[in-house]
């Protein structure tokens, strides 16, 4: 069943916000496996902007050093509870190559600007009053605001991403307006 939510914040509100890094394993399976086309970037061009990201966002998470898990800029992590605890005490004991971490999760353990940290209330799914948990209406609407340059276009639905033959780059999107059914068009420096 595909469920389409229809709020300002989109997909944001309703993630899981699990957040992993694709390490070089990934970035060149397609390579190895001879299938599909190869990613025309690797880990380390990316890991930069994952740095980034996550410091933005607020991703907490255990650091493994893991070589298919990379580590990230994670704050403190979530501390596993009393039956996780005992389940990781007992893998350590009896595997070698055996590991139960925390998730790498976009729920902050400290705040970031006027965002709180999470209280482990467990009522994500009704949203944050704190703004613990990433979305785009708890992290980068009010990020857009404070530039000023913010066009906020509630009842709109994205149809078609614009591309531009000549830079080979996306230029724009073309909507509608889902009251007056209306198309528009917004073009931007940077499409995402």
């Amino acid at each position: 069943m595909w469920a389409q939510g229809n709020q300002v914040g989109g997909r944001s509100l309703t993630w899981g916000r699990q957040c992993y890094r694709w390490s070089d394993l990934d970035f060149e399976a397609n390579l190895k496996d001879g299938v599909g086309v190869d990613w025309p970037i690797r880990y380390k061009e990316i890991a930069p902007w994952y740095d980034y990201v996550e410091q933005f966002v607020g991703v907490s998470g255990q650091k493994e050093n893991l070589q298919h898990l990379p580590d990230g800029c994670f704050q403190e992590p979530m501390p596993l509870n009393c039956i996780e605890e005992h389940l990781k005490t007992s893998i350590t004991k009896n595997y070698d190559q055996r590991l139960l971490t925390i998730a790498r999760v976009a729920n902050l353990t400290a705040p970031i600007g006027n965002r709180g940290k999470c209280l482990k209330r467990n009522l994500c799914s009704r949203g944050c009053p704190f703004g613990a948990y990433f979305s785009s209406n708890s992290a980068t609407i009010p990020a857009a605001i404070s530039t000023g340059n913010l066009t906020l276009r509630p009842f709109s639905t994205v149809l078609e991403i614009i591309f531009d033959d000549k830079t080979q780059k996306a230029k724009g999107v073309r909507g509608i307006d889902t009251i007056t059914m209306q198309p528009f068009e917004f073009y931007a420096r940077i499409i995402f």
